[in-house]
């Protein structure tokens, strides 16, 4: 078995490695991720990087499941609020804040072809319990009796991520032409998603129109 010390270094090199590529792919998008690239950052031979990579497509494999990661942070977060309504906004909110703040990390996750094992739902687990984060609140709605007769809280959480990233990945590739704040388009486009699945609430304290708060 190795040595304590050769394990930390190994860990250490995957590490700069990561960050490095990490680094490249923030400033210079995906497109000029390569293993060259990547060595000369930081301080390796190509060939030195084969001894923790196979190729670039596992480098960027792990800086998406890295990524989803955060995203998963994030929403988890936002989904602290008790009422499913108000915590579907935060949800958001939160989604598109994540894209924004990280939008080549999101590119990568979400819209680079090969990469679909990363995005909600899928193989990895981070992935999969960002989605069951979706899937709960609508599920939660299901149980207290909001939901209108026939709805599918599995296929409304699925309306809802293709919501969410629909702005959040518009906004990343026409944002000259898509003016209006993430904020709006959510609290446009969630209020009338709620409003045509949802039971009044007898309390009227928390319309559909109001689960964006800013």
């Amino acid at each position: 078995m190795p040595s304590a010390p050769r394990a930390r270094r190994k860990e250490d090199a995957r590490a700069r490695i990561l960050d490095e590529a990490r680094r490249i792919v923030l400033e210079h998008g995906f497109e000029a991720l390569t293993m060259r690239r990547i060595a000369e950052a930081a301080g390796y031979s190509p060939a030195a990087l084969y001894l923790h990579f196979a190729n670039r497509d596992a480098i960027a494999r792990e800086l998406g499941e890295s990524g989803m990661r955060s995203l998963l942070v994030a929403l988890t977060q936002a989904a602290a609020d008790p009422d499913p309504v108000a915590r579907l906004g935060a949800l958001a909110l939160a989604y598109v804040a994540f894209a924004r703040s990280d939008p080549e990390t999101y590119r990568l996750i979400f819209m680079e072809p090969g990469f679909a094992a990363s995005a909600l739902g899928g193989k990895d687990e981070a992935g999969a319990a960002a989605f069951q984060l979706l899937a709960g609140s609508f599920e939660d709605l299901h149980r207290a009796g909001r939901l209108r007769p026939g709805q599918d809280p599995a296929a409304l959480a699925l309306t809802f991520w293709i919501l969410v990233h629909g702005t959040a990945s518009l906004k990343l590739t026409c944002s000259a032409f898509l003016s209006p704040s993430e904020e709006d388009l959510l609290a446009a486009a969630l209020a009338a998603l709620l409003n045509g699945v949802l039971e009044p609430d007898p309390t009227g304290q928390n319309p559909p129109g109001r689960s964006i708060r800013r």
